[in-house]
């Protein structure tokens, strides 16, 4: 799993919350460079959606993650259906994500 500009402890944290540890072989704070690692094929990633406006690259599929003040996104390589580990992956990512928003009153909630 390339980590992306997210904050890695955030991304380990919300992984722990639904129930695993991600294994995150690769980190890097370029946008551009984790895309590259997914189009690869060297796993999933998290990226902001600025991030996809600015630079998206060719073959990547981003699912959103909803549920958050900022919109995240999984990216994948590839058309859907995903295979079966990474569809699990992204719903996971997205029952932490609503999880993560319904125990900070801090944070607003959007539909």
């Amino acid at each position: 799993m390339p980590a992306g500009p997210c904050p890695r402890s955030g991304q380990r944290s919300c992984c722990q919350r639904a129930g695993f540890t991600p294994r995150i072989a690769y980190s890097s704070d370029d946008m551009v460079v984790v895309q590259a690692l997914v189009a690869a094929g060297m796993g999933v990633a998290t990226l902001p959606g600025l991030a996809l406006q600015a630079h998206r690259t060719p073959g990547i599929h981003a699912t959103e993650i909803t549920g958050n003040a900022r919109h995240i996104f999984a990216v994948t390589y590839g058309e859907p259906p995903d295979p079966p580990a990474t569809t699990a992956l992204i719903e996971i990512l997205k029952t932490a994500a609503r999880s993560m928003m319904t125990t900070s009153p801090d944070r607003t909630l959007r539909p």
